[in-house]
């Protein structure tokens, strides 16, 4: 079957008498007034040799079919109006502006006029891209959303409702099935015949069936995976592709016509082989995932409606804090458009309700409580939230950040890093630092304000996105990262203000008085030191460390070689059983030959985050957190999935 490198040369091979044709027509006719740059003193005559057609502009119509501009080079002799002894080779450019519908190949095509050459220009409202993809900007999507409703589902436009998926379906005339998928696959959309296996939608039944273009597939386990809006999103998700992609595919087709025979063939998206179709299936990627929500819950009707739902919130629940009421009002949205909360509150955020940010705060692998800030507190793309690894990174690489957190000025609370002050943080029964409820409603107040950036994972590749269909895959190609700006005046005050709190309070002072008294002392002295100033027998420190009581003996009374011997996790352990302040643990586990001033690896930097916002926490928390993070805990294991499950 005939290949072909680009659409471009697909127009010269398959329509070359019809191009060559207009072209030369178009020369003839235009001789005396083009600007012939050529040695012909009086030109009288010319004719075509050849063209080349140089790039093609895509432009979608208000119908099935597609304009296109084709800047053609056309290869011209230049005869004189005598008796043509005099002729020259010359270069004229021109514009072919054509029509076509992409469907099964290409259908109706039509030279509409070739006329002097133009640039071709770009407009915002019709363009496509090289490879028929209709363009999309940010600012857009509330208004592509509700264009697609419009064509597809008017109704939704009109009044608040919860779109029926068989209704959606049938409006776009397509069908939809359950298939056995791999698990990080939620749906399909097939753009040829294939033969597939199908299932019900509990999975079972799984069967041979022939499916036709225009079949949404969906993963029977979607719901269990992710939550119940899953099915729902990825069906949007799907019919987006079919709405805006389908151009797409039927050009891929157009120039392999072995697409159109193997419905899976994968599509060489290797960036550094093919840079520019990578690029187009990302491209289509994003458009389905930034309009499939905005779909199902349109701002032109969910606006109004997310504002009822405060109204009723605050009449309902007149005593709770306004962000508990926020995360009520985004519970209903959810509930209402059949979304998952995470969802709604990202629709919310997007309609302008700022402090939905503070609601379904899920982060480090839990929720923490709702929380609220002034309006206008967060810039677009910041966070009050971070989570630990990307926090960890920040310590490791930004020497004010790791100032701020190794100082004991701010700690990590609720996923957010605050002032480290009573008032704002306070230390809950298993010994870690939460948020005060204070805290909670007055959050621009104490806590520090991150940038969020996204970032290409080159952990997951494009091999799921193919010819014949789209995938809707599980694991997104993109990241958010959060990073610290020391610049930001809201964070320059946060952080002189912690400063002096700390430098303020009694607790601090009262530490400098004891580093002060325990300075001189060597490792043996400074436990003894330590245990006594908290009351803590040998018995005692050796149950919360997990250490034996001979041990703990021996570096007592520094026996032999007990001390030199030690291992710096035995001397964290001891720290822990001790429920040592950062300051103190820092120094006696300097005395004891070690230091985190030049952290090497990340379990280090892990122990070092959990030395300056967990010292008040047991050895088990403690464990359990290195073993989340993938390190050993200080007993050298790291402990299996179900042990911590079972924890909890």
């Amino acid at each position: 079957m005939m290949e072909y490198k680009s659409f471009e040369d697909y127009l010269t091979r398959v329509y070359y008498n019809e191009i060559f044709s207009a072209v030369k027509g178009y020369l003839i006719r235009n001789l005396h007034r083009l600007d012939i740059r050529c040695s012909v003193y009086d030109p009288g005559y010319i004719s075509l040799e050849n063209f080349h057609i140089r790039s093609v502009s895509f432009h979608k119509t208000s119908g099935s079919a597609i304009n296109f501009n084709a800047t053609v080079e056309a290869d011209s002799v230049v005869k004189d109006s005598g008796y043509g002894y005099e002729k020259d080779e010359t270069d004229v450019w021109c514009s072919l502006y054509c029509s076509a519908i992409f469907s099964n190949g290409l259908s109706g095509f039509r030279i509409l006029r070739v006329d002097d050459y133009t640039k071709n220009q770009y407009n915002k409202e019709d363009s496509l891209s090289h490879y028929l993809v209709p363009y999309l900007y940010a600012a857009d999507l509330d208004k592509a959303a509700e264009d697609f409703l419009r064509r597809n589902y008017p109704e939704a436009t009109l009044q608040p409702m919860k779109l029926d998926m068989d209704v959606l379906l049938k409006n776009m005339a397509l069908q939809r099935v359950f298939a056995p998928l791999p698990d990080n696959v939620f749906g399909k959309t097939y753009f040829a015949d294939a033969d597939i296996e199908i299932c019900d939608e509990k999975g079972d039944n799984v069967q041979a069936e022939h499916v036709t273009p225009g079949t949404v597939v969906i993963n029977p386990n979607a719901s269990f995976i992710r939550n119940i809006g899953s099915v729902r999103n990825t069906t949007v998700h799907e019919c987006v592709h079919w709405d805006r992609h389908r151009n797409f595919f039927e050009l891929q087709k157009l120039l392999n016509r072995n697409y159109t025979s193997i419905s899976c063939e994968v599509v060489d998206s290797d960036p550094e082989k093919n840079p520019d179709m990578s690029k187009a299936l990302k491209w289509m990627e994003w458009q389905a995932n930034a309009l499939a929500p905005r779909i199902l819950v349109p701002t032109c009707t969910a606006k109004e409606k997310m504002k009822t739902f405060l109204r009723q919130a605050a009449e309902a629940f007149p005593n709770q804090t306004p962000a508990a009421q926020m995360d009520w009002a985004v519970e209903m949205l959810a509930d209402y458009y059949g979304v998952s909360k995470i969802s709604a509150k990202i629709r919310a955020i997007d309609m302008g309700f700022d402090n939905a940010e503070g609601t379904s705060v899920y982060v480090n692998g839990r929720y923490y409580p709702a929380y609220s800030f002034k309006a206008g507190a967060l810039k677009r793309n910041q966070t009050f939230v971070i989570d630990v690894r990307n926090a960890l990174f920040l310590m490791a690489m930004d020497p004010e950040f790791d100032n701020l957190t190794s100082s004991g000025y701010v700690i990590y609370a609720n996923g957010m890093f605050a002032i480290n002050d009573p008032k704002y943080v306070e230390i809950n029964e298993r010994g870690t630092p939460i948020l005060t409820r204070y805290a909670l409603g007055h959050i621009d107040e104490c806590c520090l304000v991150f940038d969020r950036t996204t970032r290409v994972s080159k952990e997951y590749d494009d091999s799921f996105y193919r010819t014949c269909f789209l995938c809707n895959v599980i694991n997104s190609n993109c990241v958010i990262e959060a990073t610290y700006n020391s610049k930001y005046k809201c964070n320059q005050k946060k952080a002189e203000r912690s400063q002096e709190l700390k430098k303020s309070s009694k607790a601090f002072k009262e530490i400098l008085e004891n580093l002060k008294e325990a300075g001189s002392k060597d490792f043996s002295e400074t436990l003894v030191y330590h245990m006594d100033r908290k009351g803590i027998t040998v018995a005692q420190l050796a149950e919360r460390s997990c250490l034996s009581t001979t041990m703990i003996s021996n570096y007592r009374n520094n026996t032999g070689d007990a001390v030199s011997n030690i291992k710096r996790d035995t001397v964290v352990a001891l720290c822990i059983g001790l429920n040592l302040k950062s300051e103190y643990a820092f120094d006696l586990i300097d005395k004891a030959g070690f230091n985190f001033k030049r952290v090497m690896n990340e379990r280090d930097i892990t122990i070092k985050y959990l030395i300056e916002n967990h010292m008040d926490e047991n050895i088990f928390e403690w464990n359990r957190t290195l073993s989340e993070m993938g390190y050993p805990g200080l007993d050298g294991k790291i402990m299996t999935k179900e042990e911590l499950e079972e924890y909890y």
